[in-house]
């Protein structure tokens, strides 16, 4: 199984690093041609367009938030959670990255069917519902239901994965190429983020991944044992989505990608402190008592000021 997931990761590497040749160092695009011949100006018509838009509606933010707060809510194992949100947010954080890299621009305005902005290549829809919707195959296999139930669903998820990339080029918001890269980078990453969910933490002979495994124990802990680092986690999830519905600039991300990591790194080392503090005096002492609020004080500054810039990034954008 590790051979095979090895291969099929080299394979799709190979993709996207091909498509990369052809589209950016060649400027070699019939593939982009044949499908633009033969689908955005060929084969169009009011009821293909009705359902196409419909497909693509899958890969909205709107959508990914409902199935992730259904998720959330009726998965009964916690640190499966963790690791769904982890992927979400992993692999659009790496597409939108990517696109700021690769900076292609999108087919012409006349071309498209729906608004979007930002760049193209590769397509993020494409990216983020292979890694998504491959994520939920591989916990439908790992859930109880039937064997026929499993193949049933995991047959109509790879069917709305591929009808979302082709709704893409349908509507004429996405090259072929943009398309098919993110269908290798989006399948390439969740099938290393399962791997790596699978057999990362039962390393235990290397010290550097055993630091990892700690620190990431440490932080789910954190995370399933206190509610105001559940409160931060939740606040940064929907930030993120306001991100992209508000198509924010590269800037404005690492701003606020940082004050993610400030305020949640200051909620752990005031977990950290409390700890520490009541191990060490565990009766009412006024020093102990002032140590703990003075943590709890420098996590509320900086989710103060974090609250602050935020504004300042999206009242201008919603026009308050």
């Amino acid at each position: 199984m590790k051979k095979m997931t090895f291969v099929i990761a080299i394979l799709l590497s190979f993709i996207f690093f091909l498509l990369v040749h052809q589209v950016f160092i060649l400027g070699n695009t019939t593939i982009d041609d044949f499908f633009m011949d033969h689908v955005v100006l060929g084969g169009r018509s009011a009821s293909l367009t009705e359902w196409w838009k419909f497909i693509t509606s899958f890969s909205s933010v709107l959508v990914l938030f409902l199935i992730t707060l259904l998720f959330l809510t009726f998965s009964p194992n916690k640190k499966e959670k963790i690791f769904f949100l982890g992927n979400i947010g992993g692999v659009v954080l790496i597409s939108q990255l990517l696109k700021f890299f690769f900076q292609r621009s999108r087919p012409l305005i006349l071309y498209r069917l729906v608004e979007e902005s930002g760049y193209s290549f590769p397509s993020g829809h494409a990216m983020v519902s292979a890694a998504f919707y491959g994520y939920l195959i591989y916990c439908l296999w790992k859930s109880d239901i039937s064997k026929v139930g499993k193949r049933i669903g995991s047959v109509l998820l790879t069917c709305l994965i591929i009808g979302i990339g082709f709704s893409r080029i349908y509507l004429g918001v996405h090259y072929a190429t943009d398309v098919l890269a993110g269908f290798c980078l989006g399948t390439l990453f969740v099938i290393s983020y399962i791997y790596w969910k699978e057999n990362g933490f039962k390393m235990e002979r290397k010290k550097l991944s055993n630091s990892f495994r700690y620190a990431g124990e440490g932080i789910i802990s954190a995370f399933l044992s206190e509610r105001n680092m559940k409160i931060h986690v939740t606040i940064m999830f929907l930030v993120i989505f306001c991100g992209f519905y508000f198509q924010i600039s590269v800037s404005e991300w690492m701003t606020c990608l940082v004050l993610f990591g400030l305020v949640i790194a200051f909620e752990i080392m005031n977990t950290a402190l409390e700890t520490v503090v009541d191990i060490a005096m565990p009766e009412q002492n006024p020093k102990a008592k002032l140590a703990k609020d003075l943590a709890a004080g420098a996590v509320l500054v900086a989710a103060i000021v974090a609250a602050i810039i935020g504004l300042m990034i999206f009242f201008p954008k919603i026009g308050l």
